[in-house]
């Protein structure tokens, strides 16, 4: 089984190619200036440049679109809430009082929120996992934080394929009665048997990287060299920042 975002990582665009050291770094500080914005209209600014960027790795525009709607379950609600819960600038629309200020700060917290989720998913969707997980220890991120990213990553898919195959073997015996007592205890069984064959997964898969000399540093075929167009990109990008952040005082040094 492979991720989603496996699927798109090894496409060919511009930011594909762009050296994942260089990427992650750049679009980490475009990210904590967008979080960083105090005006609504810099902060809209910012989202729609990161919501474009994501738009110029040349990604399938239906599933950038579903997954940042599906991401509006979290954001929308601070819309609904913070005008009604906030007292400053009270406007009255008949027997409802809502808050300026709690559109203001509504506005901007989504606005914010949208940008670090669009830059992050560009950088996800663009990047193979075992080579953002190589940048990263490249970038001196510690090594068992690595280790442990890289093993939850690839763990998700064996527990979700044993589950599968569980779902599989209960469905061929007839699993399915409708009381819902009479339920538990095959339940109760399937949990305890996908948790043993999770054990001896882990043991299997210990044993294997053991025996290839696994030491808890990630090696990979990729071979990190920055090129003009990563220093480029990398401008670019500092060029929006420092934009960014002016308007955002003001437009005064």
């Amino acid at each position: 089984m492979r991720a989603e975002v496996e699927l798109f990582a090894h496409r060919t665009s511009p930011l594909h190619r762009w050296d994942a050291r260089w990427k992650i770094v750049s679009l980490a500080a475009l990210t904590g200036a967008c979080v960083s914005l105090q005006q609504v209209s810099v902060a809209a600014l910012g989202a729609v440049f990161a919501v474009g960027l994501l738009m110029f790795g040349r990604l399938p525009t239906r599933v950038l679109m579903t997954r940042l709607a599906a991401a509006q379950v979290l954001l929308l609600p601070c819309l609904l809430v913070l005008p009604f819960t906030f007292r400053a600038d009270p406007w009255q629309l008949g027997p409802v009082t809502v808050s300026g200020e709690g559109f203001r700060v509504a506005a901007l917290l989504y606005l914010r929120a949208l940008a670090a989720l669009a830059l992050a998913m560009a950088v996800v969707y663009s990047t193979p996992m075992v080579t953002l997980l190589r940048a990263l220890q490249t970038l001196r991120l510690p090594r068992l934080l690595v280790e442990i990213s890289l093993l939850t990553y690839r763990y998700l898919f064996s527990l979700w394929w044993e589950l599968t195959r569980m779902r599989w073997a209960l469905a061929t015996r007839g699993f399915g009665a409708p009381a819902a007592q009479a339920r538990i205890r095959p339940l109760a069984s399937v949990i305890g048997v996908s948790l043993v064959r999770s054990v001896e997964r882990t043991e299997r898969i210990h044993q294997a990287m053991r025996c290839r000399g696994f030491a808890g540093r990630l090696h990979t075929l990729q071979r990190f060299a920055t090129r003009p167009a990563d220093w480029i990109k990398a401008c670019a990008c500092a060029v929006v920042i420092v934009g960014l952040l002016w308007l955002d005082r003001g437009g005064t040094s």
